[in-house]
């Protein structure tokens, strides 16, 4: 325990505890919205994992590439180093822009598509990397998962009811949809 061994006070432990709650519902609900988006604009695609659920956690991988529930992050330069021909210094910030990244045109072949084939499918960065990586990632992907599972089974199809009114909430550094107006066809 951090606060009983004085590593950390407990004002600064609660700070890391809304943190950790906040980030497990935000990450997951903009996971989910984007998904459901993603499949609501193309129903073959939909229809495809319906017939091939095992394909659900590529889509999964496919989804936070494209479009990382966290916009971006910050970072603190720690050392004298150069990136990109630019020189940092110890105390230089970063701003790490998840969704350039994961479009990197030398990193992955075909960079806009969203494929099922993609090969390391979790090599983007949606969740951080190294001592920043989520420690909620595997839940945020088991509960992505399930829930399309259960969307997929339970409905024949289901479409944008009006591609306008979709709207994303109105945050800096989260990409969560804040309205998404759907048709719904249940299975009969």
């Amino acid at each position: 325990d951090g606060v009983a061994s004085e590593a950390i006070d407990a004002t600064e432990a609660i700070g890391i505890a809304i943190v950790m709650f906040g980030a497990g519902g935000e990450s997951t609900s903009a996971l989910l919205g984007s998904a459901i988006r993603l499949l609501a604009q193309d129903t073959s695609l939909a229809e495809r994992l319906r017939q091939h659920p095992g394909d659900i956690p590529a889509f999964v991988e496919e989804v936070l590439r494209l479009e990382p529930p966290f916009k971006f992050h910050y970072r603190s330069v720690r050392r004298s180093c150069e990136l990109g021909g630019f020189q940092m210094e110890p105390g230089d910030r970063l701003m790490l822009l998840w969704a350039a990244a994961n479009r990197d045109p030398e990193v992955y072949e075909d960079p806009e598509e969203l494929r099922l084939d993609r090969t390391p499918p979790r090599h983007h960065m949606s969740f951080g990397r190294g001592a920043h990586f989520c420690v909620g990632a595997h839940l945020a992907r088991l509960e992505a998962r399930i829930v399309l599972e259960e969307l997929l089974r339970a409905t024949q199809e289901f479409t944008l009811a009006n591609r306008a009114d979709v709207r994303h909430a109105n945050s800096i550094f989260v990409r969560r949809l804040a309205r998404l107006p759907l048709d719904l066809h249940p299975v009969a």
